[in-house]
């Protein structure tokens, strides 16, 4: 149903924790964080999270911003998973539990609709992280 005609779809943004040590990522160490073949940006260890499939606006967030198809990324976890070199992201699984794991955890890295973000009390723990073109 994504792109389906006369259909709202949410904006979904890269948020991290207001300790997170960096505002902007590039495309290609966002793809490797959340396809588990890195855990660090710089010297810091990124604690990343995922939403399980059930969220609507998952779908949106691997194709619009790691510009996978949902298979294919799958395929790709699977793949490191099988040759030892990845881990996986933490699942939230929740809007809430994501946002609670990105506001209390410091080097948290994970993604909500805009909407989620403007709405929640917890908003001033959280930033937004900039996603740079390749």
């Amino acid at each position: 149903m994504v792109g389906a005609p006369g259909v709202a779809q949410a904006e979904v943004v890269l948020v991290g924790s207001s300790n997170i040590h960096f505002s902007e990522i590039s495309k290609t160490k966002l793809r490797d964080l959340y396809t588990g073949q890195s855990q660090a940006v710089g010297d810091s260890t990124v604690l990343v999270i995922d939403r399980d499939d059930e969220f609507g606006e998952r779908s949106r967030f691997i194709s619009g911003t790691l510009g996978f198809t949902t298979e294919e990324f799958r395929t790709v976890q699977r793949l490191l998973e099988c040759i030892g070199i990845s881990k996986a992201p933490t699942v939230a699984r929740n809007s809430q539990h994501m946002v609670e794991l990105l506001a209390n955890n410091p080097n948290a890295l994970g993604y909500l609709t805009r909407k989620e973000l403007q709405g929640n009390p917890t908003r001033s723990k959280l930033k937004l992280i900039k996603v740079l073109a390749e």
